[in-house]
């Protein structure tokens, strides 16, 4: 729902970005993802950054593991 208030571009480079982790993790990519998230060496905006495609990669998870049944 709030991805209507996102700018086109960061959707689409999101999308990209977790559909990267799901070629390179799997169904881990989330798990991955919430690990960045929770870094303390990382800053407060990279944290930021890594939560939204956790949260992104959290519910695309069930479009992922579809497109893998039918493949």
């Amino acid at each position: 729902m709030f991805s209507l208030f996102e700018p086109t571009d960061r959707r689409i480079r999101d999308d990209q970005d977790v559909n990267y982790f799901y070629d390179k993790y799997g169904v881990e990519a989330p798990d991955v993802l919430n690990r960045r998230a929770a870094d303390s060496t990382l800053s407060s905006r990279d944290r930021r950054h890594w939560r939204r495609l956790a949260r992104k990669a959290r519910r695309q998870q069930s479009k992922w593991m579809d497109s893998l049944r039918t493949s």
